[in-house]
C-alpha cells in the first residue's frame, strides 16, 4: 500500500496509509472500529477504489484490476455459505468451479479438513459446524484458489495458528 486514502464525500476513512507486507507474513490489522481496517481491506481486493495511492502486490499496481482479476481473495466477518451443500462441498467449491479434477478436489479437502482439525466431519451440513470452525474451512478453501493474498475480517484462534504455520511453510 503506496500512500492510500480513502474518502466517502467529506468523511475520510483512511488516511494516506503505506505499508509493506513481505511473501508469507501473516499481517493483522488492528484498531477500533471505523478506523478504516475494512476499508484497507476492500481496497486490497478491489472492492473500492483508493482516493489517492497505489495497492502493489508483487511490485505490480493492481489498484485499477476488478476483483475478478486480482490474486486476491478476501473473507469477510460475514461470509456467505451454501446452506444446501455439505462442509466438503463449500471447501471445494472454488476448486470445481476452476474445473480441477474430482481426485484433486478431494485431496485438497482432505487435506483442508486435517489443516482445521475437522476431519470425520465433511459430510456434515454446513449448520452443524460454529462459526469461527466455519470461518476456518472457508478461508482454508478459498487459500487453494490460487491467491497471492488473503484476506480475512475475522478468524478463530485455532485457524489462525494453523493458517500462520501453513504460511511459513509455502
Amino acid at each position: 500500500m503506496q500512500g492510500i486514502s480513502k474518502w466517502f464525500g467529506t468523511f475520510q476513512a483512511v488516511d494516506n496509509v503505506s505499508l509493506d507486507i513481505r511473501a508469507n507474513e501473516f499481517f493483522t490489522l488492528l484498531g477500533p472500529s471505523g478506523c478504516g481496517k475494512t476499508t484497507l481491506l476492500r481496497m486490497i481486493a478491489g472492492f473500492e477504489l483508493p482516493t489517492e495511492g497505489h495497492v502493489l502486490l508483487d511490485g505490480r499496481d493492481i489498484s485499477s484490476l476488478l476483483p475478478n482479476q486480482r490474486p486476491v481473495n478476501t473473507v469477510f466477518q460475514n461470509y456467505a455459505l451454501f446452506p444446501h451443500m455439505s462442509v466438503a462441498d463449500n471447501i471445494g467449491f472454488g476448486l470445481k468451479m476452476l474445473g480441477k479434477p474430482k481426485a484433486e478436489i478431494q485431496a485438497v479437502v482432505s487435506e483442508m479438513l486435517k489443516l482445521v482439525r475437522l476431519e470425520g466431519r465433511g459430510n456434515n451440513p454446513v449448520a452443524q459446524l460454529s462459526g469461527g470452525s466455519s470461518s476456518g474451512w472457508r478461508l482454508r478453501g478459498h487459500s487453494h484458489r490460487g491467491p497471492r493474498c488473503c484476506c480475512s475480517t475475522s478468524l478463530c484462534r485455532r485457524l489462525t495458528s494453523s493458517f500462520a504455520n501453513r504460511c511459513k511453510s509455502s
